[in-house]
Formats: structure tokens, sequence, C-alpha cells
């Protein structure tokens, strides 16, 4: 093996465990939801207000960070972005509180933008070009080992004697190795990349101008809202419904998180057989029939009065909105021209804030049916439905093709 070879594979296993760490570091949300409500007595849109928070730092600071790479490079954004979420997720740990807890989600989730927003295009650079996507994948099923394991390790925490926001200390090792392996790891020549990223800063007015762009952007937003929002709903629909705490009594706290986790689950076994999916059906065709069967599945989750097919079904929920992503994100590709795809990728990125907004949407809609005290969820759960709604719409109007001729692939 040559000593690039050598260093290629280094950095590859450094950004996997970056993607693990940044999976269990933004998903363990669903996990302290119910936690944050019971620990600084605050209502269920509140605490979910606190767990999306992290999601408003891609919206500031997805397409700044695509700047900064242009200017300092890869490497300096990669160690950059792992610094500020180590500084996050100890502060978290370190300093109770609602809100220094709420101002140590945002630092988590602006070092975590700028690991992803500079992660994604460097496996490109260190891995097989033409098999990036399926490489991608891969790695965001790295990510989803991370983000389906996270509710456990609060469970851990707990059955070993510890309050629940030691799960942050361990994170806090977590990212500190992490800081490492990307600080230690050798990087490619990133001149090439650099002339793109001015490149393609041209086209960013007129890309906003575009109708079909605008489709692709407020669908990114809406499918990463209701996947966030599903999972930071899980623990407090399964109190505030069926008063799981009554049911189980010690062991309620350990099936809530098991739950969430096995929604993360089926969202990992998801992108696991997505791509064989894509590769034998068109985009457009399987956004339709995965996010119906996600509204099913939804449907009999919150409809079914039956607590065991409930938690059945929300792994389900998991599996069918897992190509959602790729399959958008895809498609806007495909439909620009080569040099406008950094713009179109800054731009899906920012709408990634959709985290941040449909979670605590659905809880202030699930509060003001019903009341704070005893939430109306199956209510607040018609935000998902129009989420979903929406999504199926694009797997119509996404054949359509860009306003200016000159924009099109």
């Amino acid at each position: 093996m040559t000593e690039t070879k050598k260093n290629y594979l280094a950095l590859l296993i450094s950004l996997a465990f970056s993607y693990f760490a940044f999976g269990a570091i933004t998903n363990v949300a669903g996990a302290i939801v119910p936690k944050i409500k019971e620990t600084y007595s605050v209502s269920a849109s509140a605490s979910a207000l606190l767990a999306s928070v992290f999601f408003i730092a891609y919206g500031l600071t997805s397409l700044p960070f695509g700047v900064l790479i242009s200017k300092k490079g890869t490497k300096f954004t990669l160690v950059l972005g792992a610094v500020i979420t180590t500084i996050g997720v100890i502060m978290f740990a370190g300093i109770p509180g609602y809100y220094s807890n709420m101002f140590a989600m945002f630092l988590c989730g602006i070092g975590i933008t700028g690991i992803q927003v500079a992660a994604n295009p460097l496996v490109k650079e260190v891995s097989n070009p033409a098999k990036y996507s399926r490489n991608l994948t891969m790695f965001m099923v790295i990510n989803g080992v991370g983000s389906s394991s996270a509710p456990y390790v609060v469970t851990m925490i707990k059955n070993m004697g510890y309050s629940w926001n030691y799960t942050y200390w361990l994170f806090s090792i977590i990212s500190i190795v992490m800081f490492l392996a990307l600080f230690l790891s050798k990087y490619p020549e990133e001149k090439k990349s650099q002339k793109e990223g001015k490149k393609s800063t041209v086209s960013f007015n007129d890309l906003l101008k575009d109708p079909l762009m605008v489709l692709f952007t407020i669908a990114i937003f809406l499918y990463v809202g209701v996947e966030v929002g599903v999972a930071n709903s899980i623990g407090l629909f399964l109190e505030d419904t069926y008063h799981i705490s009554n049911l189980l009594g010690d062991g309620a706290e350990a099936a809530k998180n098991a739950a969430i986790g096995n929604y993360w689950f089926g969202l990992l076994m998801g992108r696991l057989l997505g791509s064989f999916v894509l590769d034998k059906l068109d985009s457009k065709k399987a956004i339709q029939i995965y996010i119906s069967g996600a509204a099913v599945a939804l449907a009999v989750a919150i409809f079914s009065g039956d607590i065991n097919v409930t938690l059945w079904a929300f792994p389900f929920i998991g599996f069918f909105i897992s190509i959602m992503f790729p399959s958008i994100y895809g498609m806007a590709i495909d439909k620009y021209k080569k040099e406008y795809a950094s713009m179109v990728s800054g731009i899906l990125c920012t709408a990634i804030i959709g985290g941040a907004a449909i979670a605590p949407l659905i809880a202030k809609v699930a509060e003001v049916s019903g009341s704070t005290e005893s939430p109306n969820w199956k209510a607040g759960m018609l935000v998902a439905f129009a989420c979903y709604a929406y999504i199926f719409s694009v797997g119509i109007w996404g054949k359509n093709k860009p306003s200016k001729p000159e924009l099109a692939a």
C-alpha cells in the first residue's frame, strides 16, 4: 500500500468516527427531551425547543462554513468544528441549567455543521469518486449507528447510577478523540476545490430565485424537521398518551429510550437497503411510495390505542423516511449544472434548520389543542402529516426543470 493510500485510509477512518460521533451527539436529543422537561420544570414545547436549537446553527452557519472552506481549507474547518463541538458538550455536562444547556446545544450545532459541510465533499476526494453516492450513504449509515445507539447510552448512564446529563461527559471524551483524529490526519491538496468554491458563488442569487430550487429547499426543511420532530416527541407521546411511567414504573425511562433508539435503528436499516432500492426505482417514485408508508406507519402509531402496536410502528416510520434526504438532495443536484453543485448543496444544508422548527411546532399544537399538562399529541402529529404531504408532492413536481435554461443540467 502506497503512503498516499495509507494516509487516505487513516483519514477515512477519522471521518467515519466523526460521522458516528456527530450522529450520537445530534440525535440523543429525543432521549433527553423528557429529562429536560422534568429537570427544569418547563413545558413540552420549551424542552423540544432546547433540543431543536441545535439545528438553528445549520441555518445560520452552513454557508459561512462553505466560505471558510474556500479560504482556510478543509482541515482547518474540520478541526475548528471539532473544537467548537468539544467546548459545547463539555459546557452541557459541566454547567447545568435550561439556558446554559440551550447555549451549549447551539455551540454543538455550530461545530457539527462545520464538520458535516466539510466532510461530505471530502469523502469524494479520498474515496472512489465514481462511487461517491454509495460511499456517502455508508458514512450516513455509520452516522445512523451513532444516532440509534445514543438513547441507549442515556439508559446505560442511569443504570450506572448517574444523572442523565453525565451522558455529555462521555460525549466529551468522544469529541476529544474526534478532534485528535481529525487534527492528526493528513489531507489531500485543496487547490482544486478552492477554485471550484469561488466559481460556484456566482450563481447564488439565480438559484434562490428559481422555483424548483425553492421546492427542494422547502422539502429538505420539512424532511429534517419532521424526522427530528417525531423522534423528539416519542418519549413525551408515550408518557402523555399511555402514561407509561404508571405502567412500567422504574422501567419506563428505558422503554422510552428504547423506542427512540428503535426509531433511529429503523432509519438506519432503511439507509442500508435504500441504496439497492434507489438502484432499481426512480427517485420520484421512491419518494411517493416511501413517504406514503411513513404516513401509514405514523397513523398506526398514534391512533392504534395499543402501546405494543405503537412501539412497533415507530421503527417503521424511521425506515420509510430513510431515503428522503438522499433522494431529494440527489434530485436537486442532478437538475442543475455541475458548476452550481456547491451552491445547491449549501442552500440545502441551510434548510436543515427545519430541525429547529417542526419539533416545537408539533409540541405547541399538541398543547394548544389540549393543555400544557395534558397535550393532545394526535392533533400535534397532524403537523407531521402535513410535512409528509408536501414531500409527496416533490415526487410529482420534482420532474420539472429549472426556470432558466442556463441553470439546467
